[in-house]
């Protein structure tokens, strides 16, 4: 049972300050908004202040961690939720984004391109396509809303360089419990804006 009384809780708008990049961010929100009209890429019912605490949830993992750099892979990235949010708030960065949906693929290029950011985004499943990039070549990697089983577990070890980790926006718990054997996983929980809902990060590293 978790120790309530340790357990942080997080503000959306004091993280994202921290961040110094409202308007950029902005611009984010209102094309996903837009697009959204045309092609869910997120649930159509979610407005512009749940996506501003969503971006927010996407940066909680560094308040646990340093600040990253280098190059990441995201695994599943949809709309962009969390690395586009990556992205704009740490500028240097460089991303790999595997997505296999045509149209999330379309969004992501297309803001990419005129955000001038520095990523490219695969068109493929990640499990399929991860073997052609250069292992041990990326500084850390992302996953939010795919359960990681165990190929998708050994890929991104393969990818990632000694020490790095895969960040899962959700508890171990939920990843499925066969592809847990062979690799470290260390979970905070924390609750954003309230205490209503008890909210997980997982850092995946080899044991």
């Amino acid at each position: 049972m978790t120790d309530q009384i340790q357990i942080p809780i997080f503000n959306s708008e004091e993280i994202l300050s921290n961040y110094h990049f409202a308007d950029r961010l902005n611009l984010y929100i209102d094309e996903v908004l837009e697009y959204n009209k045309k092609v869910n890429i997120v649930s159509r019912e979610t407005s512009a202040a749940e996506l501003r605490k969503i971006a927010a949830d996407c940066l909680v993992p560094f308040e646990f961690l340093a600040p990253p750099g280098g190059h990441f892979f995201d695994i599943g990235s949809g709309g962009g939720f969390p690395s586009i949010v990556l992205l704009l708030a740490f500028p240097g960065l460089r991303a790999t984004l595997f997505e296999r949906t045509g149209k999330k693929v379309s969004f992501l290029r297309r803001f990419i391109e005129q955000s001038q950011l520095s990523a490219e985004v695969i068109k493929s499943d990640f499990v399929e396509n991860h073997g052609r990039q250069e292992p041990g070549s990326f500084d850390f990697g992302t996953i939010k809303l795919v359960r990681p089983d165990k190929k998708i577990l050994r890929g991104a070890m393969e990818l990632l360089r000694p020490g790095a980790a895969l960040i899962y926006y959700a508890s171990a718990e939920k990843a499925n419990s066969e592809s847990l054997a062979s690799f470290r996983a260390v979970s905070h929980h924390y609750y954003l804006d309230d205490s209503k809902a008890l909210r997980a990060i997982t850092f995946f590293s080899k044991q």
